[in-house]
């Protein structure tokens, strides 16, 4: 294919070729209208005229698509056009490693995977707004720069709620291993779709493994619909318990019980970030690798002692959680309480009696032995 690209497309003239995805090449080209570089990503429009009109249709929605956001965590469109049986679109020229790379080397460390999600979440809750919804989410997709920012790229099977491109039923757009349950069912879906899979992001780059796998993909998309996810902090034992409650939220098979709003996940992801130790890991920025790529710090490894967690509200105490507790099945508990659980919640609590509170509380403990000394020594002095 990079034979047939000529040396120009419109007014750009090609440099170098960056890359290589399913649809098309991504070649490195200068604008001298604006002096500037971009990344230039084509598709041959091939086949007989029904898959053509396809192709140049979903090609045309990506640039529609990304073309009407403007956000710090979203790739900027310059132009879209076709030459001959080639179209093009024109984007900022980003610098760093996609997020995939980096995960291919090393996991992140906590506080930058809490910091990429929360950015991918404001980008994906502004195009939300606009109508947009993108239906791809997944390491490859999320670019990580030299600057310390991440940003959202290929809106190439994006959504727009007046889309001309139908997708039949059945047929399935995306990376299956990040897909919702809803997106593999071929159901209509709409931005809490997006949630999910950064849900399944988000538990890759804190365990370094992805939620769901199978033998096949037969099996992955069984898991996906139906098997539930390991608690993260079972996997990473540092972690703050409280992502194992953002993960399962992020993660729900439906779509009603997942967060219904990106703006939730990052008020969630911005609080789990304040319960992580200010030195536990560096932050966004790559490191140079001394071969002219970057990466992410790699994570610490796995803590061999209790966690500790900022008590929410005024009070500054450290609580420990113990590591025996399984906050899996607390969730499950949670959400199909037996009889007995029903039984305790709707009894009104039992004001403890004397002795359980000598046991629990040690000040009343000590002043219970300091008066029963005091009584041994006034029965003294009153039968000397």
């Amino acid at each position: 294919m990079a034979d047939s690209v000529p040396a120009r497309l419109g007014r750009f003239q090609i440099r170098k070729e960056l890359g290589r995805g399913a649809m098309g090449v991504v070649y490195e080209a200068h604008d001298p209208a604006l002096d500037r570089t971009v990344a230039l990503k084509t598709v041959m429009l091939t086949g007989d005229a029904a898959e053509r009109a396809t192709y140049e249709a979903r090609f045309m929605q990506e640039a529609r698509a990304a073309g009407r956001l403007s956000h710090p965590a979203v790739i900027t469109i310059y132009d879209v056009g076709r030459e001959g049986e080639l179209a093009w679109i024109a984007m900022e020229r980003l610098h760093g490693v996609d997020l995939r790379e980096q995960l291919a080397k090393a996991r992140p460390p906590a506080k930058a995977a809490l910091t990429i999600a929360m950015q991918v979440a404001e980008g994906l809750a502004y195009a939300h707004q606009t109508g947009v919804v993108h239906r791809d989410i997944k390491p490859a997709n999320i670019m990580l720069l030299r600057g310390g920012r991440a940003k959202i790229m290929d809106f190439g099977i994006a959504r727009l709620h007046a889309s001309d491109v139908k997708t039949q039923t059945g047929v399935v757009l995306g990376t299956p291993k990040y897909m919702s349950p809803e997106q593999l069912a071929g159901r209509p879906l709409d931005h809490r779709s997006d949630i999910f899979s950064l849900g399944a992001v988000l538990f890759e780059m804190l365990t370094g493994q992805p939620p769901f796998t199978g033998t096949d993909v037969s099996q992955l998309m069984h898991n996906i619909a139906h098997a539930v996810h390991v608690a993260p902090t079972r996997l990473a034992p540092g972690l703050p318990a409280v992502l194992d409650l953002i993960v399962a939220r992020a993660l729900e098979k439906s779509p009603e019980q997942r967060y219904q709003d990106a703006q939730e996940l990052v008020d969630d992801l911005h609080s789990a970030l304040s319960e992580l130790p200010a030195a536990a890991a560096p932050g966004l920025a790559l490191a140079d690798t001394g071969d002219g790529t970057e990466k992410l710090p790699a994570a610490p490894g796995p803590s061999t002692g209790e966690r500790t967690i900022v008590a929410r509200g005024p009070a500054t105490a450290f609580h420990p959680v113990s590591r025996r507790f399984d906050s899996a099945k607390a969730l499950e508990r949670l959400a199909a309480p037996s009889v007995r659980d029903r039984q305790r919640l709707a009894e009104a609590p039992r004001k403890p009696d004397l002795v359980t509170r000598l046991v629990r509380d040690p000040d009343l403990r000590l002043m219970a032995v300091a008066v029963f000394a005091a009584l041994l020594v006034a029965l003294a002095i009153a039968f000397r």
